[in-house]
């Protein structure tokens, strides 16, 4: 069934005049409209944080759904909807979910996935309701229904292409379509998610699998710019990129698309096409196609992120010592701690990983008495801060005037790396410098 495939970002349900452009173009529109739902943020807070509350018996359940019910009254007022009756419906077998985990304590990955998947269901329900309320007839896939068939790695599962083409013969679709992203259900009928906040990757995969010209993507909350905005006012739009460039853009955080939106469509080659929606009208932003078709340009954007820190693994004989990194990557992947760079010097082993992660990773690595490590040190507190586009290692004078941008204004770079790929060059700086650093880089490569 060939159809127009959209992800829309659930942060969009609290903003009235998104929603009035929704609704205008739905209205407009003879395609039919397969949409893809992301979280709401806020929802997808209340489950995560409520749920590791009621894990540790801190919190009773009936807490978290009244939670729940005070977001939906807020959207409710927004949008001056008289019920909710699809997100009300909802809240029921959640609840029983819930009170199952907090009388039992049973919190394996299985159920929390479960659990987690009702962050999108919820999102999904609420834009239900607000089209209903403005007599939009929409059919809303829930957890019986939904289309996607993935591998049973919960938190991090993989679309199951011929197993959903299978799925999909069966269904039918209307003229408008709401699907909750980020999961699917495995060949047992288990869900199984497909990572944080990857709708992306759902619309991707349906995409490609209902045969659609393109993928479209409406009104992501960080939209693909030479810099972030914040640091650089009035930054411009990328009109182009390339399914790599976008993808390490997505890496550093750099928008709020998901690293594995290409995969599902490198065999098609489709394009992605992300809009804004302003005033009823879809207005194109960026284009993310094959390298062959994107628009060939040396440094596409100034890239950060803040959530990282390093550990070092230091000792006198670190670079002669094999099997070092076999210990320790072993123990981060039973850990679920994932490494995002490794940089080696022959006294020195710099690991770089999710802030988030560091506490563990340096209790793992003093509790296995690593070989030649006479110290293991994390330093955070700091920035990645990244130069993305084709033909890095092509173009001389790139890195050069990467670090004439930072040695100009005394900016000192704690570690550097290039070469992994043809696309990135990035260096690491004290967190309090990275504004002054991403500024001066951003005038080198953007201003002229």
């Amino acid at each position: 069934m060939p159809a127009n495939v959209v992800r829309f970002g659930g942060e969009n349900i609290g903003k009235p005049e998104v929603i009035q452009s929704f609704v205008t173009i739905l209205k407009a529109s003879s395609e039919k409209q397969v949409i893809v739902l992301s979280a709401s943020k806020k929802i997808q807070q209340i489950l995560q944080s409520g749920l590791e509350l009621l894990r540790l018996s801190s919190k009773d359940h009936t807490a978290i759904i009244s939670q729940l019910n005070e977001y939906a009254k807020q959207i409710r007022g927004q949008q001056q909807l008289e019920k909710v009756a699809a997100f009300d419906a909802q809240l029921l077998p959640l609840a029983r979910l819930l009170q199952g985990i907090h009388f039992t304590g049973d919190y394996s990955l299985a159920l929390r996935d479960q659990v987690l998947s009702y962050a999108e269901v919820l999102t999904t329900c609420l834009l239900h309701d607000i089209l209903q309320h403005y007599q939009l007839n929409t059919k809303l896939f829930l957890t019986d229904e939904i289309p996607l068939v993935v591998s049973q790695e919960y938190g991090n599962a993989s679309v199951l292409g011929k197993a959903s083409a299978k799925t999909l013969k069966s269904l039918e679709w209307q003229q408008i379509n709401l699907v909750p992203g980020s999961f699917g259900k495995t060949q047992s009928g288990k869900i199984s998610r497909l990572g944080d906040r990857a709708a992306d990757y759902s619309a991707a995969a349906l995409a490609a699998l209902l045969l659609a010209q393109k993928l479209e993507l409406w009104e992501i909350s960080k939209s693909f710019k030479t810099v972030d905005e914040t640091i650089v006012p009035g930054s411009n739009y990328i009109e182009q990129l390339s399914y790599s460039e976008a993808s390490e853009l997505a890496y550093f955080n750099h928008s709020s698309i998901h690293p594995r939106i290409v995969e599902p469509l490198l065999e098609q080659q489709l394009p992605i096409h992300v809009f804004q929606l302003l005033n009823g009208e879809k207005v194109l932003k960026t284009t993310i196609s094959s390298p062959q078709s994107a628009k060939i340009q040396t440094v596409k954007s100034v890239a950060h992120s803040d959530d990282i820190a390093i550990l070092k693994l230091n000792g006198p004989g670190v670079g002669f010592k094999p099997g070092i990194l076999a210990i320790i990557t072993s123990a981060f992947a039973n850990h679920r701690i994932n490494i995002r760079s490794v940089i080696t010097a022959q006294t020195s082993i710099n690991i770089i990983i999710n802030k988030a992660d560091r506490q563990l990773a340096e209790k793992l690595a003093r509790e296995l008495e690593l070989p030649s490590v006479n110290e293991v040190k994390v330093v955070s507190n700091i920035s990645l801060i990244a130069i993305v586009g084709h033909g890095m290692q092509a173009n001389y004078g790139i890195s050069a005037q990467l670090f004439a941008a930072v040695a100009k204004h005394k900016i000192n770079v704690l570690l550097s790396g290039s070469g992994a790929s043809d696309l990135v060059s990035y260096l690491i700086v004290d967190e309090q410098d990275k504004t002054q650093a991403i500024q001066e880089i951003h005038k080198i490569f953007f201003n002229n």
